[in-house]
């Protein structure tokens, strides 16, 4: 049992590694003309709460659940790095307090997602 709990640690470990390092690709990189058009207005926001829900999950399951509001309050700083760093070393990116409102509330909801199911198991 313990080898099975190491390796889905490890697992998450990864995809946290590989999901922060997506996140950050998907900022940073210029994505004028490439982006479909999207079905409702604020469908970004969504994609934004959504990218930082994953990020504190993945890397919350990677440290066995311990010290998830400390990881949660990383994310929101690393969401407000990346919107500093989208103003000040790309020409096509700019940042947008309503992307680090909607990466926290990803965040935040994930927290308590992991709360509660740490609280069932």
């Amino acid at each position: 049992m313990k080898t099975t709990q190491h390796l889905l640690e490890r697992k998450y470990f990864l995809i946290a590694i590989i999901w922060t390092l997506s996140i950050t690709a998907l900022s940073l990189i210029s994505l004028e003309g490439r982006t479909p058009s999207l079905a409702f207005k604020n469908t970004d926001k969504v994609v934004h709460a959504l990218f930082y829900f994953f990020f504190t999950f993945f890397w919350s399951r990677a440290c066995k659940n311990k010290k998830v509001i400390l990881i949660m309050l990383l994310a929101v700083l690393y969401g407000i790095v990346i919107e500093v760093l989208q103003t000040t070393i790309t020409a096509t990116r700019e940042a947008d307090f309503y992307d680090v409102l909607a990466n926290s509330l990803g965040a935040f909801l994930a927290m308590l997602v992991l709360k509660v199911i740490n609280k069932n198991l």
